[in-house]
């Protein structure tokens, strides 16, 4: 079994296992992306925000365009973990979905919309609307705070990964779960006589191509590029095992080869991520791409659960 998912019912952990290696790792909270029928308790005119009350004593924080009155229903769907004394973020703009759609309240004009290979059904689109449909009717209903639907980031995982095998792990003694672990902790990772140094800093993600590698038949622009190539998806399965996002700069190897190098970091850079744009080399010899990360990264994910100092 090289590629399955995995839950750690414990630690409240999922993830991927692809070709025997950590791919994923990610941790749910079971309130996350739940649709509640809140009340207003609190509003701050300035900045169009409230705090809401969504469940028994638990509160969270929206902020948009509509306004509302202290003691209003509205909907909402819980989309950001609170953190330290910061609440959980709220929108009104929910999402639902199932199998061959998604759907949100004011996106699209509320029309749902096809997932990414999948085919028309029209069960399926009417089923969606008419969920859609119930969850505004219960804006109009009491008592408030409710629950109104339950839908976990694991069931959505599970589903979107059914075709591999699901096993149950417990992460803290996983030997997998601890190797990947060390090398998440460092900044510096070897691939035999290869080496990258991953520095994560707070608007971007720079990350340095290192060779101790000496002796080739190849001139050095042939011998750097080959490096290049060679080191290519160990960067990117980095990248995405750490959940890095947003912009990413690489200081490949000088070579004149840089032409090459694009067309196949595009060739390998989709078996990673489904969102990204690749900008090129600068004047100064840097590479430069983009990311859309989803949620946290996976270092900070890590220490606000105490697995990392």
């Amino acid at each position: 079994m090289t590629d399955y998912i995995f839950i750690d019912d414990k630690n409240k952990a999922f993830g991927k296992v692809v070709e025997d290696k950590l791919y994923e790792l990610n941790f749910y909270n079971p309130e996350l992306y739940n649709i509640y029928r809140a009340r207003v308790v609190g509003r701050i005119d300035s900045i169009n925000a409230y705090f809401l009350l969504y469940d028994k004593d638990k509160r969270g924080f929206l902020k948009t365009k509509k306004s509302f009155k202290i003691g209003d229903s509205i909907i909402v769907q819980l989309v950001k973990e609170g953190f330290d004394d910061k609440l959980p973020t709220m929108s009104a703009n929910f999402r639902i979905e199932n199998e061959e759609y998604y759907l949100y309240r004011f996106k699209n004009k509320g029309y749902p919309k096809l997932k990414k290979n999948r085919f028309y059904n029209k069960k399926s689109y009417n089923d969606l609307i008419n969920l859609r449909d119930k969850i505004i009717r219960e804006e109009n209903f009491t008592p408030s705070p409710k629950l109104i639907l339950s839908q976990n980031e694991l069931d959505f995982y599970i589903e979107e990964n059914k075709e591999l095998e699901l096993a149950k792990v417990d992460i803290v003694n996983d030997k997998l779960f601890k190797e990947s672990l060390k090398s998440v902790r460092k900044d510096k990772l070897y691939r035999g006589n290869l080496s990258i140094i991953i520095n994560e800093l707070e608007t971007l993600t720079v990350i340095d191509v290192n060779s101790s590698k000496k002796n080739s038949t190849l001139n050095e622009s042939d011998f750097f590029y080959q490096i290049n190539k060679s080191i290519l998806e160990f960067i990117f399965y980095n990248i995405k095992l750490r959940n890095i996002g947003g912009m990413v700069i690489i200081d490949f190897l000088r070579s004149s080869r840089n032409d090459n190098l694009i067309n196949l970091v595009k060739e390998t850079i989709v078996k990673f991520f489904e969102n990204y744009e690749i900008f090129g080399f600068t004047k100064m010899g840097l590479f430069e791409l983009s990311i859309e990360r989803k949620g946290e990264r996976l270092k900070d994910k890590l220490k606000k659960r105490g697995y990392l100092k």
